[in-house]
This record gives C-alpha cells, structure tokens and sequence, in this order.
C-alpha cells in the first residue's frame, strides 16, 4: 500500500476545499435565479419626480442581489432590502433609522403590466408614484 505524501495530501484538500466552493456558489445562483424569476415583473428603474420636495427627479433601481430583493435611489450609496408584507403581492416595506419607513407597491398599467411604483413615507411627507423606465 502506497503512503500520500504532502504534496498528493494538500492537492486532494485543496480539491475537495474547490468543490465546497463551487457547490455553494451554484447554490447562490440557484437561490438568486428564483428571486429573479418570482420578482421579475417589477425588477428594474423608476423614475420618481420629487420636486416638489426638492429632490428633483430620482431614479430608484429595483433589483435582486443573494437572498433578497433591494431598492437604490441614484442619490444613495446604500440599498435598502425591501422586506415583502405578508399576504399582499408587489407590496414592501423598508425600515430607514434616519428616514423612517416607506411603504412601495407595484401596480399594473391597463394591460396588466407592473410599470407604476407608490412609495410612501408619513415621516417625510411622501406620497408619489415612479413610472418604471423601459430599456
């Protein structure tokens, strides 16, 4: 019976440590791939008009990163996860310290498409609807 040296050792740890990682990896992939595919219809840009709250025009990029579904404005530098509200489709909520909480539902156009986000937040006196940007 033939010893493993050092070398034939570290290798075959090496290799098994590689497939751990691949393994998981593909697994993210598969998580990120269902969230893609259950929020698909409103993944995406909307164009939100705060001027009157002296923000001008916002852009707030609606997208899944991991294991949750996110909410960016183009005048942030951090996402907010967007926690789904239990029995009520398209409709979210996001907690900010500072801000407060807003509350965003997605609703469909005439042809039944989800192009329309309502975001609202008492504490800022916010209620406006951002109208999604084709690509």
């Amino acid at each position: 019976m033939k010893k493993f040296s050092r070398n034939s050792c570290s290798v075959l740890i090496g290799l098994v440590l590689l497939l751990f990682v691949f393994q998981t990896a593909g697994l993210a992939q598969a998580q990120k791939s269902e969230l893609e595919k259950k929020y698909a219809a409103i993944l995406g840009d909307y164009e939100f008009d705060l001027t009157e709250m002296g923000m001008g025009v916002v852009v707030v990029s609606i997208f899944c990163d991991a294991d949750a579904i996110y909410a960016q404005p183009d005048v942030s530098d951090s996402p907010g996860e967007m926690q789904p509200v239990e029995g009520k489709e398209f409709e979210f909520i996001v907690e900010d310290d500072e801000e407060g909480r807003y509350t965003i539902k997605f609703l469909k156009d005439d042809s039944g498409k989800y192009t329309k986000c309502h975001v609202v937040n008492e504490m800022m006196g916010m209620d406006t609807i951002g109208t999604k940007i084709e690509k």
